[in-house]
């Protein structure tokens, strides 16, 4: 076995998916914790090689429980900590690696127009909505990710221009459908809110098992592999849905079951300022 190759084989999975036709497809993410990291890698090991990787944190001693990196890595910059992962990966990958923060950063914007796809990963609705706001502006797809409180489940989202509805669009959507489930709704006695959910706690850290936080993440790499996909001719089956919400394991008022999955094709919304009016739904 070759084990100094200078590119990637794929040979086991050409028959499948040609990785080869995204030689020259350049992806952003936002985030690499513990859901942008699997979901960089896994993209990675299917054909991604052309990167911006944004994330202005370094891998501390706590992320060891969730993150998929190694104890060596500890005190490095994620971002730089998974560039040397994606060049060790496929050695014909090319990286650039920013420590910004998305909503100061001078580089965001130009990132964003030079790629073929965005992926939003940070648990942080605000960098959601402006990510969105900036594709949406560049005319660029995009896909969020996040994950329920406790990882009970999460919520998986794309945007593709001049075809479905922006984030922002999904927000108007959940508020007029009294689907924007707030923690007050979810109906918790007072012991639940302290002992499952951590609600009013601000030492609360049960931000999820490293099982649930990656089954959001592989729904996330998934989509964007789709939507990669979607003008490629290939054999491969893409999504019918950008909005998918996915639960891990019951939860009151929540999901009824393990693996609990709902799926929707979200068009623009007409209060949304981000949709040109060509595009709103009667």
């Amino acid at each position: 076995m070759n084990t100094s190759a200078a590119t990637l084989d794929f040979d086991r999975i050409n028959y499948l998916l040609n990785p080869a036709q995204f030689a020259e497809t350049r992806v952003t993410i936002v985030g690499l914790g513990s859901g942008g990291a699997p979901a960089c890698d896994h993209l990675t090991m299917n054909g991604i090689r052309l990167w911006e990787l944004y994330d202005h944190d370094i891998l501390d001693a706590v992320n060891l429980v969730k993150h998929p990196r190694m104890r060596r890595d500890l005190g490095r910059l994620k971002v730089e900590v998974q560039r040397d992962w994606i060049i060790d990966r496929n050695p014909s990958a090319e990286v650039n690696v920013y420590a910004d923060d998305v909503l100061q950063s001078g580089n965001f914007e130009r990132s964003i127009k030079e790629s073929d796809l965005v992926l939003v990963c940070p648990d942080k609705k605000a960098v959601r909505e402006f990510a969105s706001d900036k594709c949406v502006e560049a005319g660029v797809p995009f896909v969020t990710a996040s994950v329920f409180r406790t990882g009970i489940g999460g919520e998986i989202f794309g945007y593709i221009p001049g075809e479905t509805a922006c984030y922002r669009c999904l927000q108007l959507y959940a508020v007029a459908n009294d689907l924007d489930l707030t923690d007050e709704q979810l109906g918790l006695t007072e012991d639940e809110q302290h002992r499952i959910y951590g609600l009013g706690d601000e030492g609360f850290r049960a931000s999820g098992l490293s099982i649930d936080i990656q089954t959001i993440a592989l729904i996330q790499a998934r989509l964007a592999l789709s939507i990669l996909l979607r003008d490629s001719g290939s054999s491969m089956p893409t999504f019918k849905a950008n909005w998918i919400v996915f639960g891990n394991r019951p939860a009151k008022g929540i999901f009824t079951k393990h693996f609990d999955v709902r799926q929707m094709l979200l068009r623009p919304q007409r209060l949304c300022s981000c949709v040109p009016d060509s595009l709103l739904e009667d």
